[in-house]
């Protein structure tokens, strides 16, 4: 429970300085002219949301602390937990949409837009000095996993007709599902499902358009390409960890048929120190090499494209080519909806998903 906690800790830290790890020309989804990035009303409008959001998260956070000092159980606490932090989100993202309409409304009101210059800014040189990883790095689990499906069907006779699919903290099954053609292979499936994906997203990130600032070129390559090299990374690191999770646990319940096992506890924090050790490095990275626009020059901008975004979240734009685009609001990317190749990336995910609870 306590690594409950832990993990409720975190996500409540991310999602208060949000609002601080996006570019500084992208405001709660808006594009913002550069000359305005200073603006006062867009610092106090992400005060504002970490200081709410920050509040948010600690009296959950204390709500959990008090609900541990009951003695509760550890179902209906994690289940608490679960429900907090939806709660959250579903706050966080309704204050973000709130400032996502009042920065449109402020820049239309002020009309940023037409007292900047706008201009085009590339530099096709970058593309020398992109460190995105290979495909083929995210091609190796994609092997290992059609391996262990395969190896599984060879041993199909061998499997119980009832075997272990839950376990708590002391590795001991207290959850069990009948045998059947797919049900010997849902965790594959879904860590395949899960591999797919990364593997086109790998090449996404390659084609990936890098995007400038027109006062600060340097600064926004510097961060395009450590966003792009450690994002690569993360990614590759999050898909070898969750296959050695999956494959050991399927290997173990499935193929030996042991049903106790104590490392699988002491594994899964592994796996998750690495997910959120990961992540943390990653925003970091990020952070230090984010623009900075204290000396401004002229009122020159890069050009916008929020007439692509719908609510500075989805993207759609049928006249680029890219699969992914960094994300309005927060770090990371995100899919061109206008690619087709996004809908393959959903189905690859979700596909398994529906598979297990329909057949």
């Amino acid at each position: 429970m306590l690594f409950i906690i832990g993990i409720f800790i975190f996500v409540g830290v991310l999602e208060t300085v949000t609002p601080y790890l996006s570019r500084k020309t992208t405001v709660f989804g808006v594009s913002i002219p550069e000359p305005y990035v200073q603006h006062q009303q867009l610092q106090l409008f992400k005060k504002h949301y970490s200081m709410f959001v920050g509040s948010i998260a600690a009296a959950f956070l204390l709500g959990q602390i008090l609900l541990l000092l009951t003695s509760i159980q550890e179902e209906k606490f994690v289940l608490l937990s679960f429900i907090f932090l939806c709660v959250m989100f579903l706050l966080s993202a309704a204050l973000s949409m709130s400032y996502h309409i009042k920065i449109k409304k402020l820049k239309k009101q002020e009309n940023w837009e037409a007292h900047v210059k706008t201009v085009y800014v590339t530099d096709l040189s970058l593309r020398d000095r992109d460190e995105v990883l290979s495909p083929i790095f995210f091609a190796l689990p994609i092997i290992i996993t059609l391996a262990l499906i395969t190896f599984t069907y060879m041993n199909y006779n061998a499997i119980p007709d009832v075997f272990a699919t839950h376990w708590n903290a002391a590795g001991e099954a207290d959850g069990w599902t009948e045998k059947t053609w797919i049900s010997v292979i849902v965790m594959p499936l879904i860590l395949l499902g899960t591999q797919i994906s990364l593997f086109i997203i790998s090449f996404g990130m390659k084609s990936a358009k890098i995007q400038l600032s027109a006062q600060a070129k340097e600064a926004s390559a510097n961060r395009e390409l450590t966003q792009r090299k450690y994002g690569s990374w993360y990614l590759a690191a999050i898909n070898y960890n969750m296959t050695i999770l999956f494959v050991v646990l399927h290997y173990t319940t499935v193929i030996l048929k042991d049903q106790t096992a104590p490392y699988f506890f002491p594994l899964f924090i592994v796996s998750m120190i690495v997910s959120l050790g990961g992540l943390i490095l990653f925003n970091w990275k990020l952070s230090k090499s984010n623009e900075r626009f204290d000396d401004l020059h002229t009122n020159e901008t890069a050009s916008a494209d929020d007439r692509y975004w719908k609510w500075g979240i989805v993207y759609i734009n049928k006249n680029d080519p890219s699969l992914l685009v960094e994300k309005k609001y927060g770090i990371g990317w995100t899919v061109n909806m206008a690619n087709k190749w996004s809908y393959i990336i959903l189905l690859v995910i979700f596909l398994p998903i529906l598979l297990v609870i329909f057949i």
